[in-house]
């Protein structure tokens, strides 16, 4: 499935402006009835809802790779 037949599954469920923040990466996930429907409909794994843009392929975010970078520096300072 690519990025745009995703966008179009989900505007049947969202708004636009939620749907960026689910293709951001951000911390917000579909309800799960949603994700029920859209696994049940469209064969979109509860799995990939853990990182939808790497389930769909896409490079992750600044946010994401700061977020990845602190949890290493914190994993060090711990060891």
């Amino acid at each position: 499935m690519n990025y745009k037949e995703f966008k179009k599954i989900l505007l049947e469920y969202y708004a636009k402006d939620s749907i960026k923040h689910i293709l951001a990466g951000s911390l917000k996930k579909p309800s799960y009835e949603v994700m029920l429907k859209l696994s049940k409909e469209h064969g979109i794994p509860f799995e990939a809802w853990q990182d939808i843009r790497a389930w769909l392929g896409l490079p992750p975010t600044r946010t994401q790779l700061k977020l990845r970078e602190q949890a290493c520096e914190n994993s060090n300072i711990k060891s």
